[in-house]
């Protein structure tokens, strides 16, 4: 196991702190029992970095604020990163509690000069618990939907992901923005607004994606093809499937861009597993596959949505245009 004690921040640009000779913390991202930081990611983290540092330009002074009732929140000039913790007493009930966080996120964020849900973050214990439509991930996907559900409105979720963790509660994170992003989907996949009644009575509501300029916010990415599981319970075939889903969603969001020249470049990713003991052979093998050998990579231990997938990857890309400025 290696851990170290930070990575380069996640940079976050707008057109004018883009200029900016360096950065301010907007958010720290503590992983496992890594210290004290902003928000907290509540799972064992198996290798890589101890916190992940999100950044924005110098120009924006940031402002620490407490909403009460579990929400905090961190804004700058034109991002706004927030965490909502519903205490594990709570969420017991995990439909509710999604329906609360969720309500009281949207709420916050539309009453703010940040009304744009870009990006979110779910941790729960118990995930896989219970037998069919009673699952807690899928009391959960019900009471997330019912919080967002308005007309129209799976053209504008967030990219997400949604984990297990053996920390009781429900942890919530978000990052809004002054101006919207792009919905990107993967054309290997299956929306996941739009899964059939399978996986559930309402499907889960997020976006494989959001592009906001030239950062890519890539949401927790499994091995599902259409809309079933490929390779069940096993890892690296499994790896390798979601490696040939990011690439797919990176064409994708190249093309959103107008295939100008370049290639977008990892600047962080989290690989989140079923089972502890890959951590011995899948971090290695998915650098090599998405060819970033020096990507900061945080190795959690989480469980996922289905209970025959294994793994997740998630991350940030940002766009390096190869037109001279």
């Amino acid at each position: 196991m290696t851990l170290s004690p930070s990575a380069a921040p996640i940079r976050l640009d707008t057109a004018t702190s883009a200029r900016d000779a360096g950065a301010v913390p907007l958010v720290a991202f503590t992983f496992g029992n890594g210290g004290a930081a902003d928000f907290a990611v509540p799972l064992p983290l198996l290798e890589g970095p101890l916190l992940e540092e999100w950044s924005v330009g110098q120009s924006d002074g940031i402002v620490q604020q407490d909403a009460g009732e579990g929400l905090r929140i961190r804004r700058g000039a034109d991002w706004l990163m927030g965490e909502l913790v519903i205490e594990a007493a709570r969420s017991d009930d995990i439909e509710g509690a999604a329906f609360d966080a969720y309500s009281r996120v949207r709420e916050f964020v539309s009453g703010s000069e940040y009304p744009y849900l870009l990006r979110m973050w779910n941790y729960t214990d118990r995930f896989n618990e219970g037998e069919g439509d009673l699952e807690r991930y899928r009391r959960f996907c019900v009471g997330r939907h019912r919080a967002f559900a308005s007309p129209g409105f799976e053209f504008t979720l967030p990219a997400a992901t949604a984990i297990g963790s053996s920390v009781p509660g429900l942890y919530v994170s978000f990052l809004a923005g002054r101006q919207g992003g792009s919905q990107i989907e993967n054309p290997r996949q299956t929306s996941a607004f739009r899964y059939p009644r399978d996986y559930g009575p309402i499907s889960p509501s997020f976006s494989r994606a959001t592009r906001v300029g030239h950062t890519l916010l890539v949401s927790g990415t499994a091995a599902v093809v259409g809309h079933a599981t490929q390779h069940p319970h096993d890892a690296p075939a499994q790896l390798d499937e979601i490696v040939a889903n990011l690439h797919a969603l990176l064409d994708r969001a190249k093309q959103d861009l107008g295939w100008i020249k370049g290639a977008w470049h990892a600047s962080a990713l989290r690989l989140y597993l079923r089972d502890e003991r890959d951590a011995a052979r899948l971090p290695d093998r998915l650098r090599v596959a998405l060819n970033e050998p020096a990507v900061p990579l945080a190795v959690l231990r989480g469980d996922i949505s289905r209970a025959d997938l294994m793994l997740e990857v998630e991350g940030v890309w940002h766009f390096r245009s190869e037109i001279a400025a």
